[in-house]
């Protein structure tokens, strides 16, 4: 006969089992679906400029893009998940400043889908895209009616001791390549952080 452990017992049980690493007692703690606020900025640049290995870009023109987005997150108890972004909201710029113009700077809004697999090691979650997944639908701005899709969208997370709340942060240090519907093509690196509840 199972008994039903109290919330103070089930937090202390998933405290434990995100100290002692992955399992599949562990996706069953984690599994589940969380709604989550976040913000970033990206450095962009035209092919064929790119980063070199220092992170900093190999020539110009260099654009500055920062945002914040609404969306779920969930988690499935085999290891996968998917991300789907609401909205999310950006302002584009060139760098350096003072170089702003009409026709260099904008502000756009967007959603994304993409799916995950996920693996747990010393209660830190690692996420990976999966490959021909992400998807980014312009809703505003000059790229109205465009979609986007990209290599890599990877990062880190952790889930707090109770289950409730999950903090996440993009692994900053890759770059990404991001290749519209019109055949435009960027090359990014960024950083991107969210707080997420489960609802």
């Amino acid at each position: 006969m199972h008994r039903k452990l109290s919330s103070p017992f089930r937090a202390i049980a998933l405290a434990a089992l995100l100290i002692a690493g992955t399992g599949p007692a562990l996706a069953q703690g984690i599994s589940g679906t969380f709604v989550f606020t976040g913000s970033g900025s990206c450095i962009l640049v035209v092919p064929p400029a790119t980063f070199d290995s220092s992170f900093r870009p190999t020539a110009g023109p260099v654009f500055f893009n920062g945002h914040n987005l609404l969306g779920y997150r969930v988690f499935n108890a085999d290891g996968t998940g998917s991300e789907v972004i609401l909205l999310g909201v950006s302002t584009s710029v060139p760098a350096p400043p003072g170089t702003f113009t009409s026709e260099n700077s904008s502000a756009s809004s967007w959603k994304v889908q993409l799916q995950f697999t996920y693996t747990v090691s010393g209660g830190i979650i690692t996420t990976t895209l999966k490959p021909n997944t992400y998807l980014q639908t312009f809703l505003s701005g000059p790229r109205a009616g465009q979609t986007a899709t990209q290599d890599i969208s990877n990062g880190y997370a952790y889930i707090s001791a109770d289950g409730k709340n999950l903090l996440s942060i993009h692994k900053g240090t890759e770059v990404e390549t991001k290749i519209f519907s019109n055949n435009d093509v960027l090359h990014q690196v960024c950083n991107r952080s969210s707080n997420g509840v489960r609802p």
